[in-house]
């Protein structure tokens, strides 16, 4: 019987104690690696693209051209914008949010950093952030599934039973129940695209498939109506979930029900909760490690470094703590703003 992945050395090729041995110089090298690739870590000026930059004091660059005299970070422009901590310790963050199979919760993070939980939580939301831009053009072909979870907005029952309510009735649910649409893309290197919605409908669904599936792929949803209406956008196979999990002809919408358990289990065993107002970014967090399940944690680690670093300053969590707040996250149709 073949070797698990998770279980084999590859799995396993940056480990903490290698991190943790590692001087300021080295990390700070990884970071101007992973900003300017193209020149093996060599500065470049952001602004007008000068290759001829030289160190300042404080870890800064100066660009020489004379029109341009453009002073910049490694991190300036990017994610980790006005960073005030060290770059081995933002390593380690990232290194033990990729380890994470499950996400990471900002009150760990903390502890294991050494820093305050206002740090560890805006850190880790960047980088949910950057993962969650990925879906900006994704577009899955092939076979296909969608489906959605509801999640959030938990209503207590009362402690008599003639008071209590049937909560699965639209009346009786909680406003901050959401809905997390998800399409996943059968195969080895398939993709998964999520968007949270208010409720399972066919406006919704029919966007997402219009949006991100390929007309030519096959797509696969269970027995809601809210899916009715793709079948005059892609060949379309249903599964009747009322009767069996998978049809006589083999159709199923496992595969993303499957990612739907990891969705549920770091819900329950690592967060305990989501924030309906960002679960958009934790479900998209999730569906990126999803799709990179079969990737090292050193290959994690630095896949996430650079699309940081690739990423423009944050608008809406760069001063956060200083009021500076997101808008909501939940899709409401063609004409809301694009969040990624």
């Amino acid at each position: 019987m073949a070797q698990h992945f998770l279980l084999s050395p590859r799995a396993r090729d940056l480990t903490i104690t290698e991190l943790a041995s590692m001087q300021e110089r080295t990390a700070k090298k990884l970071f101007r690696q992973a900003r300017w690739p193209e020149t093996d870590g060599e500065p470049y000026c952001p602004h007008c693209g000068n290759l001829r930059c030289y160190e300042m004091s404080r870890e800064r660059f100066k660009c020489s051209a004379k029109e341009c005299k453009h002073v910049f970070t490694v991190t300036s422009g990017t994610a980790f914008a006005w960073r005030k901590l060290p770059f081995k310790k933002m390593l380690l963050a990232i290194w033990f949010a990729a380890n994470s199979v499950k996400g990471k919760a900002a009150l760990q993070l903390s502890r294991e950093l050494g820093v305050q939980h206002k740090t560890a939580w805006v850190l880790l939301m960047k980088l949910r952030e950057v993962v969650a831009s990925r879906r900006e053009g994704m577009v899955l072909d092939g076979e296909v599934e969608i489906d959605g979870k509801y999640a959030g907005g938990h209503v207590r029952p009362e402690n008599k039973a003639e008071n209590r309510v049937d909560r699965r009735l639209r009346g009786n649910r909680s406003p901050d129940r959401l809905c997390a649409l998800a399409i996943r893309q059968r195969g080895f290197l398939g993709q998964t695209f999520t968007r949270v919605i208010r409720e399972e409908d066919g406006d919704a669904a029919w966007s997402a498939v219009r949006d991100h599936v390929s007309r030519d792929a096959k797509v696969f949803a269970d027995e809601h109506g809210s899916y009715n209406d793709l079948i005059g956008l892609n060949r379309l196979g249903r599964v009747n979930h009322s009767k069996a999990y998978s049809s006589e002809d083999g159709t199923n919408t496992n595969f993303v029900e499957s990612f739907f358990s990891r969705v549920q289990r770091a819900y329950v065993g690592i967060h305990h909760r989501f924030s309906t107002r960002y679960l958009d970014w934790y479900v998209a967090d999730l569906a990126w490690r999803e799709d990179l399940r079969q990737l090292s944690n050193g290959g994690l680690t630095r896949s996430l470094l650079r699309q940081a670093l690739a990423r423009k300053t944050s608008r809406y969590l760069c001063g956060y703590w200083q009021g500076n707040k997101p808008p909501d996250l939940v899709w409401e149709g063609d004409q809301a703003p694009v969040l990624c």
